[in-house]
């Protein structure tokens, strides 16, 4: 087969989707397979060409006007200007014309249907109308959890027939470090000293960075708080409310971090990982964490506990309180802190990028 993928989110600076198409692509290759990969990309935002290991494509209009144009004149047709196709694959949401081949997208989360207000505007006009349509055009669905293959049967009326549930993993590189070597290459990265709690993602208003701040602020810890991530929509409340809380000395924004290979570095030398969020779609650093062997609070809400399972201490997003003594009583215990990095370990290793491109690779050549 001759199989198209959107490749569009495969930039210099990659977040969650980028990080998903980089690792799905990089799987994919290396699976031996008679099937031919082809890219395809739509925008202006240069390409990390050394991460895509095929030949591709790109329509170098911007995203919005290339949008647009599939919208009004449903052209040109993504199979088409890949020279023919079997089957495209839309990592993003979007899933443009298409002559011939059969259509697969993947839908991480349906997050801005369940709450607008955690999203951009500019996220919502692209999103909230137009998923229901590249839904029903698509022949199959992959979602990421379980919680987002209910979110898209319950929210946009999918038969489940159609949807299929495959998991995203942390990369190789994610293992425990030996502490002292992490809390090194940290501190002549970052320059952070000490013990510190963590938080990793964009700091915008879906990941519930006002209540981690909130209850950090109420814990009795001697930690510094890093919160490594850039900065998305609504951030500024975050940076306000850490400052009337008096945390500037307490609380360190790095802001977006370029070097992936920092981070199994910055998971390992911290004594604790704390991610609140509202709601994920799958909440990749939650694994990557415990890849790490960092013990994990997170929200029991949406697909977390379906990463976390039971090595993770679950909270309400909404309970500052409760989110404060869970955060105390992880970091005045180094027993539980072992006891649960060796959960997470374990937990960790039931997730594999190769398992995810191999199922993923059965959904192009199966027929629903």
């Amino acid at each position: 087969m001759i199989i198209g993928i959107d490749i569009t989110p495969v930039t210099s600076k990659p977040t969650g989707i980028g990080l998903y198409t980089r690792h799905l692509i990089h799987e994919l290759a290396a699976i031996a397979s008679p099937d031919i990969f082809m890219g395809f990309a739509a925008g202006m935002r240069p390409l990390d060409r050394a991460h895509i290991p095929f030949p591709h494509r790109r329509i170098p209009l911007p995203s919005r006007l290339i949008y647009e144009i599939w919208e009004r004149a449903g052209r040109p047709f993504a199979d088409r200007v890949l020279g023919g196709l079997e089957v495209f694959h839309a990592v993003n949401y979007t899933l443009p014309p298409l002559k011939e081949a059969r259509g697969i997208i993947t839908i991480h989360d349906l997050g801005f249907l369940r709450n607008p207000d955690w999203f951009s505007p500019k996220i919502l006009k692209s999103f909230r109308k137009s998923i229901l349509r590249h839904a029903q055009r698509a022949e199959t669905i992959i979602t990421v959890s379980e919680a987002t293959a209910a979110d898209v049967r319950d929210r946009l009326g999918i038969d489940p027939t159609r949807i299929r549930v495959i998991y995203e993993a942390a990369d190789k590189s994610f293992y425990p470090m030996p502490r002292y070597l992490a809390a090194l290459r940290v501190n002549d990265a970052l320059h952070i000293e000490g013990p510190y709690a963590l938080f990793v993602g964009t700091v915008e208003a879906r990941k519930n960075v006002t209540g981690l701040l909130t209850a950090f602020s109420k814990a009795d810890i001697p930690h510094t708080l890093v919160i490594a991530g850039g900065y998305g929509w609504r951030s500024g409340e975050v940076l306000e409310l850490a400052a009337r809380l008096g945390l500037e000395k307490r609380v360190r924004f790095t802001g977006y971090i370029p070097d992936r290979m920092l981070f199994p570095f910055l998971y390992s030398a911290a004594d604790l990982f704390i991610f609140p969020s509202w709601h994920e779609g799958f909440g990749l650093p939650v694994l990557e964490a415990m890849a790490c062997g960092c013990p994990v609070i997170t929200s029991g809400t949406s697909s977390l506990p379906e990463v976390g399972g039971e090595a993770a201490l679950y909270v309400d997003p909404a309970d500052a309180d409760g989110l404060a003594r869970k955060m105390q009583a992880v970091a005045g215990d180094a027993n539980l802190r072992a006891v649960m990095a060796a959960k997470g370990v374990e937990r960790s290793r039931l997730f594999s990028w190769r398992r995810c491109a191999e199922e993923t690779l059965a959904c192009y050549h199966s027929r629903i």
